[in-house]
């Protein structure tokens, strides 16, 4: 049987909205395929190569090899100073909405082709421009990587996109570890990042295979231009999903994340989503007086089952209110 509940106008302390927010955020998250990972701000410094093509307004952009040879290939990339790729062979690619044409001086948000393992929806991760860093990349016998938050998070989940190349495997091993706020660390979390062109197992996160192109200066023999025409479209990345509440991290504040070095090859981390944890602590608020606000003249809340409790703010006291069902 549906109830619906009316929270009634009046005046009161910000708390007592901090609470209507917290019941309608509750009632919405219910909805469970309404929440999905999402991109999680990283520093600059978790950024060291640019391994993927793009358009360049004034001639050829260059590339980093992956796997010791070739780059990815963003939309319209500008490979050889006479290739356009078409957007269904490459990278998904920001488009400016004042021109229409690919930008690849700009982020780009997408989501993720496979179901997220543990939200049961689509992951929406963010690539780094195109024209600059965009991967942090190392190699067998590095110091490994690091990812750097901007601002210290705790998470339920996260999800990592990622590849290898240049190992001869299907897929290489290398540790994960989360450090924490409070000087703390995970232990150690193996993770296997898959060959980007061998996926069997993986989870592609692409919405299509892609082409990738030679990461050199002047022209391959094969054509006349730098793509791989040996291997067209035939490349991938791939998300692994890590259940943090299942591990007990839940509760801790995350500040960066550090990969092991694998044994051989390259490995590429292009991006980082989550889904924070909605109960860490919220920001501790200034001192002062709270101010009195005035709320909505009413307030719908719809509910199946069971009796809606409200906590409303009285002071520095709060009283525990079970509002009556309206029929």
């Amino acid at each position: 049987m549906t109830k619906t509940w009316v929270l009634m106008q009046g005046r009161s302390s910000a708390g007592m909205v901090i609470a209507a927010t917290l019941l309608l955020s509750m009632a919405a998250n219910k909805a469970h395929g309404s929440v999905q990972d999402t991109p999680v701000s990283l520093t600059s410094s978790s950024w060291n190569a640019d391994v993927v093509y793009g358009a360049a307004v004034s001639g050829p952009d260059s590339a980093t090899a992956f796997g010791g040879q070739y780059a990815w290939d963003g939309a319209d990339a500008f490979v050889s100073g006479t290739d356009y790729l078409s957007p269904n062979v490459t990278l998904p690619t920001y488009i400016s909405p004042t021109t229409g044409y690919y930008d690849t001086s700009h982020v780009v948000d997408f989501s993720s082709a496979v179901t997220n393992s543990i939200m049961a929806t689509n992951t929406e991760f963010e690539f780094q421009p195109f024209t600059s860093d965009n991967v942090n990349l190392f190699s067998g016998g590095s110091t490994g990587g690091t990812l750097t938050l901007t601002a210290a998070t705790a998470f339920d989940n996260i999800a990592i996109l990622a590849a290898s190349a240049g190992s001869g495997q299907d897929y290489v091993t290398v540790d994960i570890t989360l450090h924490f706020a409070d000087g703390s660390t995970s232990s150690l979390m193996p993770y296997n990042v898959y060959d980007w062109g061998k996926y069997s197992g993986g989870a592609g996160a692409l919405p299509n295979a892609v082409d990738r192109s030679t990461a050199s200066s002047t022209l391959t023999p094969e054509t006349s231009s730098q793509l791989d025409y040996n291997n067209p479209a035939d490349f991938q990345m791939y998300e692994t999903d890590f259940n943090l509440a299942g591990f007990g991290y839940s509760n801790k504040a995350i500040t960066s994340v550090s990969f092991s070095a694998p044994s051989s090859g390259d490995v590429g981390i292009f991006a980082l989503s989550g889904y924070a944890n909605p109960t860490q602590p919220l920001p501790v608020q200034p001192t002062a007086p709270d101010p009195a606000v005035t709320l909505p003249g009413s307030l719908l809340l719809t509910f199946s089952g069971g009796t809606l409790l409200a906590l409303a703010a009285i002071g520095r006291r709060f009283a525990r209110l079970r509002w009556p069902m309206i029929r």
